[in-house]
């Protein structure tokens, strides 16, 4: 549908670093390709990414600069290393958030850095 207007989803999932940084939005369980709210934007553009499993940390405060999202790649891939789990080959870094950027004060703030592993879609 043209203009419906729906609700901001979380998290919202930012990878690609400060050269070309992309932006995601989860759409509801309510949605699929089919029923999802036509963008009005020509820059938006809808995609269906498969299930796949991502290693993970978390933690609170602001959104994370870059130096703090590499910090925490690192602690990943080193747990994954002595786990003798694989990172997926060329796996980027994602970067969640699950916050109101404007109302919810950085100490209540939940932030993911995630890299997908090997076995995911």
């Amino acid at each position: 549908k043209v203009g419906e207007k729906m609700a901001m989803t979380a998290p919202v999932r930012v990878s690609g670093g400060t050269k070309k940084t992309r932006v995601s939005f989860v759409i509801g369980k309510k949605y699929n390709m089919k029923t999802a709210p036509i963008p009005l934007n020509s820059n938006v553009k809808l995609r269906e990414i498969p299930a796949h499993t991502l290693a993970v940390r978390i933690f609170s405060g602001p959104p994370p600069k870059d130096e703090r999202v590499i910090r925490e790649r690192a602690l990943i891939d080193k747990a994954l290393a002595k786990a003798g789990v694989k990172v997926k080959s060329n796996s980027e870094t994602l970067v969640y958030g699950y916050h109101d950027p404007f109302i919810t004060p950085n100490i209540l703030r939940r932030n993911e850095v995630a890299v997908l592993v090997e076995g995911s879609a």
